[in-house]
């Protein structure tokens, strides 16, 4: 087993199609790359969420999903919105030596991917915080900084090479102000025919130390995404350049998902390298890497048709939360929702929507809906809202039960409670709660119940007082005697078919 030291940084990785799960070590030893597949995070659809949390906003305003401003190789420090000081990501544009510059293809789905990421991120802390980026071009304040950076070398010398990428880029970044992480887009870097990304993270102790001191505060980290060499450049793509895997990389930069996490795929007390993810899902950090992980995946949090999917820490225990609760493990290991790198909305408008002067602050679970009571046919089931941030005002409840497809709504189930049927049994079920207050709704659902079994039909006479005993006691010797009985009279019947049989022969 490869182990890391409390200070040492993994690499994981996210690709387009299934690939064998690995770890390499890189120049440096404490560094390690993983890889996993894309294909895991084909029910997370960070467009389609923000559409709706768009809708739920008046207007739907927010960064705009086109890029303008100069081609640049150098930081734009005349057009700087965000503080050199302040700890934030910088974007990237890298390509080698010996292919084109194709920066004019990819600028508009690099302005999508942040729009999108802002405006999700928002949605998911209930409007208080979304990633600070490098922001600010000579078109305005909206438009991320996107530094172009030749790298000196071919192709060959980077292909799938993140330690000769990441180093390239971060002497042509320079020194800066400030905590910095870089994110990268690697046009035609992939050694293969398959797209993927790398995020740098550090495990162990002090990636899981809570609050300010924790070590991912202190940025130096890079995420790198890989395009396949010769694909089309994504060009005026609204929807951006898989957000998704944007995000996931990034995420993995913030610290997520800790070792000791409840639903990590880490065995319990297993430092391995390949473990780096949850099991929990749908949810962008969420999927299992290999045979052997704590658990297989359970998908939870599946979209929920009509609000805003919470599938950024499916749970909201085990990397990301507005409001854990006292004594929770996120109250009291590393939560990515206290990082450095996340700025309050006001401070980054418009990134989280709304406009320059107004925010959505529409409900965000912090703890999901639960379900109480006995998963047997006839049961009565009760539901419970969970915890939500921004006061919502109402609640609406939709009882789901498993089906090959996936969860499936119950006709006409919209009460708290529900009363389980024939229809349930052998099936898991849960509720979804969607809470609605002035400037939206979200939605989050339960965790399943085990699977429905049948209602019992043997129930046992009470045995509170010597009158019951006794009656039970007269029961059951009758029962005796009758069996005795029945037994006798099918042994004559046995008896008398053999003796007809016998004749019949003859």
């Amino acid at each position: 087993m490869i182990r890391l030291n409390t200070i040492g940084a993994a690499v994981f990785a996210l690709a387009t199609l299934a690939l064998p799960t690995f770890a390499l070590p890189q120049a440096d030893k404490d560094k390690l790359t993983h890889l996993d597949t894309r294909g895991q995070l084909q029910d997370v659809n960070l467009a389609e969420v923000v559409v709706t949390a768009q809708a739920a906003a008046d207007g739907g305003d927010g960064l705009p999903t086109a890029w303008c401003g100069e081609d640049r190789t150098s930081d734009n420090t005349a057009n700087a919105v965000t503080p050199p000081s302040k700890p934030q990501f910088k974007v990237v544009y890298a390509f080698a030596a010996d292919r084109p510059n194709r920066f004019a293809g990819w600028r508009d789905a690099i302005q999508a991917n942040v729009a999108i990421v802002q405006r999700f991120l928002s949605a998911q802390g209930g409007g208080t915080k979304a990633i600070r980026f490098d922001m600010g071009t000579s078109c305005g304040a909206g438009y991320v900084d996107i530094q172009i950076v030749p790298l000196p070398g071919t192709r060959a010398q980077y292909a799938d090479n993140f330690g000769a990428i990441s180093g390239a880029v971060q002497r042509a970044l320079g020194t800066a102000g400030g905590p910095r992480n870089a994110i990268v887009i690697a046009d035609g870097l992939a050694g293969g025919t398959q797209e993927y990304g790398l995020g740098e993270t550090i495990m162990g102790a002090s990636g899981e130390k809570p609050g300010s001191a924790n070590v991912h505060n202190r940025g130096g980290l890079t995420s790198i995404l890989f395009s396949r060499d010769g694909a089309a450049a994504p060009g005026a793509a609204r929807w951006g350049w898989w957000p998704e895997g944007f995000l996931h990389e990034m995420t993995h930069n913030l610290g997520a998902v800790q070792w000791g996490a409840p639903h990590s795929t880490q065995p319990r007390g297993g430092s391995a390298p390949n473990y780096g993810h949850c099991w929990q899902g749908a949810d962008v950090m969420c999927y299992v890497e290999d045979a052997g992980a704590a658990h297989a995946m359970q998908v939870d949090c599946s979209g929920i048709p009509g609000a805003i999917a919470q599938n950024y820490d499916c749970g909201r225990d085990d990397y990301f939360n507005p409001a854990p609760a006292p004594g929770s493990y996120l109250a009291t290991h590393w939560n990515t929702y206290e990082s450095v790198f996340l700025a309050p909305c006001g401070e980054i408008a418009p990134a989280c929507g709304g406009g320059a002067n107004w925010v959505p602050q529409s409900p965000a679970a912090t703890s999901p809906p639960t379900v109480s009571g006995a998963t047997r046919r006839g049961s009565t089931l009760n539901a419970g809202a969970g915890a939500w941030t921004n006061g919502p005002t109402r609640f609406q409840y939709q009882w789901q039960r498993l089906a090959v497809a996936g969860w499936e709504d119950i006709d006409a189930e919209t009460d708290p409670t529900y009363t389980v049927t024939s229809d349930d049994l052998g099936r898991r079920l849960r509720v979804t709660v969607v809470a609605t207050n002035p400037d939206g709704s979200a939605a989050a659902a339960s965790n399943p119940t085990s699977p429905v079994g049948a209602a019992g039909v043997n129930r046992a006479a009470s045995k509170t007082s010597k009158k019951t005993k006794k009656k039970t006691s007269v029961k059951a010797k009758t029962s005796t005697k009758k069996k005795k009985a029945s037994a006798k009279k099918a042994s004559k019947n046995k008896s008398k078919a053999k003796t007809k049989t016998k004749r019949s022969k003859r």
